[in-house]
């Protein structure tokens, strides 16, 4: 659907990144994604419109800070979704939103809601 807010989806864990992405379908917002990598998430913001992004900071073996700096290069408003503390997060990325998993439905729409209007 033209116009649609496109939510870029980082995670690793197929289920969760499934249940994401259908309960933001649902809103009515278009899904980049999921992927589960590093190296496809930067492939994805380099050819893909993206207005904001859900950023699950360990990725198997890998964290998603080259991701998250990548993103504030470009002002694409993202949002940690995460079991990690706001504490753990490198000091260049200090200050994000960090959202603590088990991520509600509610809490989920509220998070992007949030992230639209930095982006605007």
């Amino acid at each position: 659907m033209a116009g649609q807010p496109r939510v870029l989806i980082v995670e690793d864990e197929w289920l969760v990144a499934e249940d994401y992405s259908s309960t933001l379908r649902a809103a009515g917002y278009g899904i980049v994604g999921p992927t589960p990598s590093v190296e496809k998430a930067l492939a994805l913001i380099a050819d893909t419109e993206i207005r904001v992004a859900l950023l699950d900071i360990n990725l198997n073996r890998e964290t998603s800070y080259p991701v998250a700096e990548r993103l504030a290069e470009c002002n694409i408003p993202f949002a940690f979704m995460t079991g990690y503390a706001t504490y753990d997060l490198p000091t260049s990325l200090s200050g994000r939103v960090v959202v603590s998993k088990p991520i509600s439905e509610a809490a989920l729409l509220a998070t992007v809601r949030q992230l639209l209007v930095e982006a605007k």
